[in-house]
């Protein structure tokens, strides 16, 4: 495993057992076996390291999917395998990375997939909004679900599957309609 991997992981791991702000570049260091010059060779610090395993995350079948149903539910599975770490993350001065990594992947997936679904009759500039409506929204809801202290993954997962189908149901037409509404007035 590469040096970077090992950070990654370790910091990933040490997040299970403890909260973010007692872990510490000499801890993290012990842990992957390396010392704190080759931390600092790679990261500035550890939300630097943060940073980068949100720019570099492997979300597979996040990524593959053809449909906003099976994007969220890959998604969702992603969140429980990381759970602690998005927790976490989302609860520390890392919040910004966390929401900008949660609106980003799914604002380009949904624009993707939308672009790809001919029965969605809006112009591209319609699709952009209703993706970007809808990936804040989405992601709002997996920060609410973060913010909660009590929350543990299970619980989590539960009350996420039941968001997303109602996301995919009612959520996502409302946005379409009133993107057509909009592109209507312009027209």
């Amino acid at each position: 495993m590469i040096t970077e991997a090992k950070f990654k992981h370790a910091l990933k791991e040490m997040m299970k057992e403890q909260e973010l702000e007692d872990i510490n570049v000499t801890a993290l260091c012990a842990r992957c076996n390396c010392h704190r010059q080759t931390f600092y060779y790679h990261y500035q610090d550890i939300y630097d390291l943060i940073a980068t395993i949100f720019l570099t995350e492997d979300l597979g079948k996040f990524d593959n999917s053809k449909t906003i149903r099976d994007a969220l539910k890959a998604f969702l599975a992603y969140a429980k395998e990381n759970f602690a770490f998005l927790k976490q993350t989302y609860n520390s001065a890392a919040r910004n990375l966390t929401d900008d990594f949660l609106v980003g992947k799914f604002n380009v997936k949904m624009f993707n997939v939308l672009m790809n679904d001919e029965t969605v009759e809006l112009k591209t500039e319609g699709k952009r909004v209703v993706a970007r409506r809808f990936a804040s929204a989405v992601s709002d809801e997996f920060g609410n679900c973060f913010k909660d202290k009590k929350i543990v993954a299970d619980r989590f997962v539960k009350r996420m599957q039941r968001y997303i189908e109602n996301a995919v149901t009612v959520l996502l037409p409302a946005y379409i309609e009133l993107s057509k509404k909009e592109e209507a007035k312009h027209d």
